[in-house]
């Protein structure tokens, strides 16, 4: 594929989002084409799968059939064309959440792995925020809203343990999110040029 796939991944206070918000808008001043996207997506099955997490009414084995639908039509409908095209296509969330997360609900890893890998394309590298569980959950009740299920800390905890448990079966940089955001984008870009030679020049 001419373009790069490039996910930043970590537990829920973590600061993606802002990290991924940051990295799209260096980039693009240093004239990459690039987009930027998020899981779950602003798809039909993405708005089913955000509300159904909203309203709490769907089983854990439901909402992952949700997460794989979404990712299907995100793969199909905005990366695969991105990366044909020859673009820098940077993920807030890919399917490594999905292991960590429906993982620490009791769902089989292993077989969660199996059927993304078959509608997803591997990522070129992975970052990955890494933070203490007891930073994040500080930060999320900073934001003054109440917890998701997704926030509570013995479920951070066993998130955390599956992502580092899985990191190593991708390429990835593991970046220390207590980092001032600046710095964090300066050394993430400096990285990411480094492990991707030729492909930002």
């Amino acid at each position: 594929r001419k373009g790069k796939l490039i996910v930043v991944e970590g537990i829920d206070g973590s600061g993606k989002t802002s990290f991924c918000q940051a990295l799209f808008e260096e980039l693009k001043k240093e004239g990459v084409k690039v987009l930027l996207s998020q899981e779950p997506t602003d798809g039909p099955y993405g708005r089913k799968l955000r509300q159904a997490l909203r309203e709490k009414r769907l089983s854990p084995e439901e909402i992952l059939e949700l997460f794989l639908l979404d990712r299907a039509w995100h793969v199909e409908n905005f990366i695969i064309p991105a990366l044909e095209r020859g673009e820098v296509v940077l993920l807030d969330r890919y399917y490594l959440s999905t292991l960590a997360y429906q993982g620490a609900q009791g769902m089989d890893i292993e077989k969660i792995l199996k059927r993304s890998e078959t509608i997803s394309p591997l990522p070129d590298l992975v970052f990955f925020l890494d933070i203490q569980v007891e930073e994040a959950i500080k930060r999320v009740a900073f934001r003054g809203k109440e917890r998701s299920l997704f926030e509570r800390e013995e479920f951070l905890r066993r998130v955390d343990a599956i992502y580092r448990e899985y990191l190593d079966l991708f390429n990835h940089i593991r970046l220390s999110a207590t980092e001032p955001l600046n710095k964090l984008v300066e050394r993430g870009l400096f990285l990411l040029k480094s492990k991707l030679k030729g492909a930002f020049s």
